[in-house]
């Protein structure tokens, strides 16, 4: 019996342990600052905390759940050991705010709050786990902590550790956690006091890792034992132990968790208290959690239907009923009836993701009839109907003669157009609007939005993966759950566009975002072809001198070693050749590309090792990366991203094309990889200094303005202006950095950002930022007249109005404002940036739309263009002037536009 606690003889029951301050800070972490409600309150930590309690009420059936959290005061441990934890930077403000609201979800959700002055939160679990197991309670504590593993000791408890961010988590026993440390639960505080813990500040014994640690502990059973042995030890091993005896001494003092607080709590009263529905839901709305109190209802049992009565934020089910059918007449049959209407809402079903996956069905919603009283019915027609050419041209006459919606269309017709079906008409896609609507959305799931603007949520099974449509598990019905999620589209559909209307952004999703719906779709299916051949050589050529780099590195260092593993690249450099240490990290001195830069000339291991990690990223990351990506075609068929970047920027993966390296000649060299079609060239147009055109427009800053309007070269021209002599005169120093503080300001970048960029010191980046904008007046004005903007409206938009919410403007914390200054003044030129781009491939695919040329990639500012040999000029015109002619600024556009057999030849 443990003090202080009473014991629990009832039956056995599951106790669920929460480390709140744990959780919370690797919730805060994971999770982007700037997920907010309407009125600012910062929500990431507290929206990832309840997620994970949610997921584990859900996932651990507890009967009980306890949450500890740390008080402000020192505990025994800091008072006997002062420097404990003083290396910890100050916890972030908005992350002490929401603290507390973590304590108010869980004592809403009936759970038991713990805290107790003089002892940490770990201790205190520790305790109740403590007492809970000797009366056989199953217990899981659930911390990112591994000074838990200390418990597990005990059969009936386990420790469910969070790796990283809010869902990754592991389940460790006894055995786990010996297969994790090489020791038992029970010697983990020895193991701990060797190897040490830099983010409590426990120094370790140096030269004793993790292995080592196991291994001594494993020998001589206890650090007391260890100690008085070292004559047995190698001399190096036995001198660190003993010059570092202190530390090992003081750590065990700290580590071990103390397992009788004495805490004034009954077990028996641990179990989970009735929360009050109306009082939570009254909370997550607070909290503008609708979709986790969604779900919260459904693990809990809540009678939803009676709550949904209670107020505005009240969900009601989603009903819809599908319709199958045995012969490819009669699905035809069925789809020609839905061309009578003007619309249908379409939702396919894929066996992994969608669009690059096997298409497993679709369901197709007639709207005309989604409205009355009756249940909406979707007509299913599945994988091998959809194979049947009577079938595929019912559906081609169906989609040319009728408007679709959807949600993230661009999948569907991707997958619809592998099969030869063209979805001509694309209508309402709620993805995309609800980017527009809400650009500061991660994932724009349907469930989540039907909740947020219809109050009507999915009965059954929710998606998976965020940001994708397949909503299948083990026991749901692909057809059921496609016809929901038609039906969710044809209701949201309205409230989108209402939204849309009201925020006067319709035109921006009619005549731009819904159009490049399908230009992205069809660059997507056409792809770009790569030559293996070449390709396979580069990879070659690198990995070769990736190995005579390592070689070289290993002669230079005396001993072998892998290169790759950080804490042996740091035991080279800092203990072996005695290099100076640089930043410390919590493993350790930092060895990353910054330190090592900064360790340029004390040794010529470094530029070998520089070297050798740039080669080798090249190699694997980009070179074996794209072969990896290279269909059965010979082309790589990339996915466009529409609803990512919150600048409205386009982005892609799978591969990632818009990093292929360009700062260095190596990494051009991947661009001759990519080629044309036999018979065609590859033409390749480049917006020219796009973000200083947007600048200069936007600004209206005469200088800027009349440098781009007489065509003369801009940064020359900055840089006379910033540097006080003639243009004549400029150098190409000076032309360097004015132009890296023109696109440093486009990128919101302050005299810091800029000092690192150019190599010099702030003070001298802040006097070019300065004389910079004495000779650019407008520019500086712009820019306090958009943060103030901004401010007042809470988001900033571009002339096509495109808008991005900045609730970091509106922050206590000095800092998130400033971050949230630089997002309101880069905001508005990428946004625009991104406008006129998004405009000019629209206007390009409707030129291009009856061949034979076509859009076969879109690179940040660039687009690649398949044409005819022979016809290059031609296009070349054609091409330049669609983007020339994307939008009428102050300032003329301007467009570079070469061809050759292949990306790098056309750059050239």
């Amino acid at each position: 019996m443990r003090q202080g606690i009473e014991a629990n003889v009832g039956p056995v029951s599951r106790l669920l342990l929460l480390d709140g301050n744990s959780l919370g800070y690797r919730a805060f972490f994971a999770l982007p600052t700037d997920m907010a409600t309407a009125s600012g309150q910062v929500t990431n930590a507290v929206f990832g905390f309840t997620s994970m309690v949610v997921n584990l009420l859900a996932n651990q059936a507890p009967d009980a759940v306890v949450v500890a959290f740390d008080r402000q005061e020192p505990t025994f441990r800091h008072k006997a050991l002062p420097t404990y934890k003083a290396n910890r930077d100050k916890t972030p403000d908005i992350l002490v705010q929401q603290m507390g609201l973590i304590r108010q979800v869980s004592e809403a959700l009936g759970f038991t709050v713990l805290e107790m002055p003089g002892y940490e939160a770990d201790d205190l679990l520790a305790t109740v786990a403590t007492t809970a197991a000797a009366q056989q309670w199953e217990v899981v504590v659930v911390t990112g902590d591994r000074d838990a593993y200390q418990l597990v000791e005990d059969p009936w408890i386990k420790v469910l550790y969070n790796r990283r961010g809010v869902s990754d988590y592991v389940l460790y026993d006894e055995e786990g956690i010996l297969e994790r440390t090489g020791v038992r639960p029970s010697d983990y505080p020895a193991f701990a006091a060797l190897r040490g813990d830099p983010s409590d500040n426990l120094p370790g014994v140096p030269g004793v890792g993790e292995k080592t640690a196991a291994r001594l502990i494993n020998q001589y059973g206890s650090i007391e034992n260890l100690l008085d042995h070292l004559e047995d030890l190698r001399p190096k091993l036995a001198d660190s132990l003993a010059c570092h005896r202190g530390d090992v001494i003081s750590n065990m003092a700290a580590i071990p968790l103390v397992r009788d607080v004495p805490l004034e709590l009954d077990l028996n009263a641990l179990g989970l208290q009735a929360a009050d529905p109306e009082a939570v839901r009254q909370l997550f709305g607070f909290l503008e959690f609708r979709s986790l109190y969604s779900r919260l209802s459904q693990v809990l049992g809540w009678n939803q239907a009676s709550t949904a009565e209670q107020g505005e934020d009240g969900l009601v089910d989603l009903v819809a009923k599908v319709e199958r059918f045995a012969s490819p007449s009669q699905v035809c049959s069925a789809i020609s009836s839905c061309a009578k209407s003007t619309s249908v809402a379409v939702q396919g079903s894929w066996s992994a993701q969608p669009g690059r996956s096997t298409l497993l069905g679709l369901a197709i919603l007639d709207e005309s009839k989604a409205g009355g009283a009756d249940v909406p019915e979707a007509i299913w027609v599945d994988e091998r109907q959809v194979l049947e050419p009577s079938v595929a041209g019912s559906l081609g006459e169906l989609f040319a003669s009728v408007t679709v919606d959807g949600h993230h269309l661009k999948e569907l017709i991707r997958s619809l157009g592998s099969l030869g079906i063209d979805l001509a008409v694309v209508g309402m896609d709620t993805a995309v609007a609800g980017y527009l609507v809400e650009p500061s959305d991660t994932s724009y799931r349907l469930d989540e939005m039907l909740e947020r603007f219809c109050a009507t949520r999915f009965p059954s099974q929710k998606p998976k993966t965020p940001g994708v449509l397949d909503l299948q598990d083990d026991e749901s019905d692909e057809a059921e759950i496609a016809a929901q999620q038609a039906a969710a589209v044809a209701k949201l559909g309205p409230a989108l566009r209402a939204a849309l209307e009201e925020r006067a952004q319709l035109s921006l999703y009619e005549d731009i975002e819904r159009p490049l719906i399908t230009v992205l779709a069809k660059m997507e299916l056409l792809g770009i072809r790569i030559d293996r051949p070449a390709l396979e050589a580069l990879v070659a050529e690198l990995g070769a001198e990736a190995s005579e780099l390592d070689k070289t590195i290993q002669d230079l260092a005396g001993t072998p070693f892998k290169v790759g593993s950080t804490p042996q690249l740091r035991e080279i450099l800092y203990n072996k050749l005695g290099l100076a240490p640089q930043r410390r990290t919590k493993t350790g001195y930092s060895t990353d590309a910054a330190s090592l830069e900064r360790l340029r000339g004390q040794h010529p291991i470094i530029e070998a090792i520089l070297r050798w990690r740039e080669v080798e990223k090249l190699r694997s990351t980009f070179g074996v990366g794209l072969l990896a990506e290279i269909a059965p075609d010979g082309r790589i068929h990339a996915s466009f991203n529409q609803t990512v970047a919150r600048t409205g920027r386009l982005s892609s993966d799978q591969p990632n094309l818009h990093n292929i390296p360009v700062r260095t000649e190596d990494g051009r060299r991947f661009r001759r990889a990519f080629v044309p079609s036999d018979d065609y060239s590859l033409l390749v147009a480049d917006y020219d200094q796009i973000e200083l055109r947007v600048i200069a427009h936007l600004s209206g800053d005469p200088g800027l303005v009349e440098a781009f309007a007489e065509g003369r070269d801009v940064h020359a021209a900055t840089a006379a202006r910033v540097f006080s002599v003639p243009e004549d005169q400029v150098t190409p120093q000076m032309r360097s950095k004015a132009k890296m503080v023109s696109y440093g300001l486009a990128y919101g970048m302050e005299a810091y950002g800029l000092s690192r960029r150019l190599g010099v010191p702030i003070q001298e980046a802040e006097a070019m930022l300065t004389a910079y904008f004495e000779a650019f007046p407008r520019v500086r004005s712009y820019m306090d007249q958009t943060v103030d903007l901004a401010r007042k409206r809470g988001y900033t938009e571009t002339p096509f109005g495109r808008r991005r919410p900045i609730p970091e403007l509106a922050s206590n914390n000095y800092r998130l404002r400033q971050a949230g200054e630089r997002q309101a003044m880069n905001a508005g030129i990428q946004g625009l940036a991104a406008d006129l781009f998004k405009v000019a491939l629209v206007q390009l695919d409707g030129r291009l739309a009856q061949g034979p040329a076509r859009l076969v990639l879109q690179v940040h500012d660039e687009v690649l263009v398949e044409v005819p040999t022979g016809t290059e000029e031609e296009f070349a015109d054609l091409v330049s002037q669609v983007m020339v002619g994307a939008a009428d600024l102050s300032v003329p556009l301007s467009v570079h536009v070469a061809w050759g057999s292949s990306w790098e030849a056309a750059k050239a």
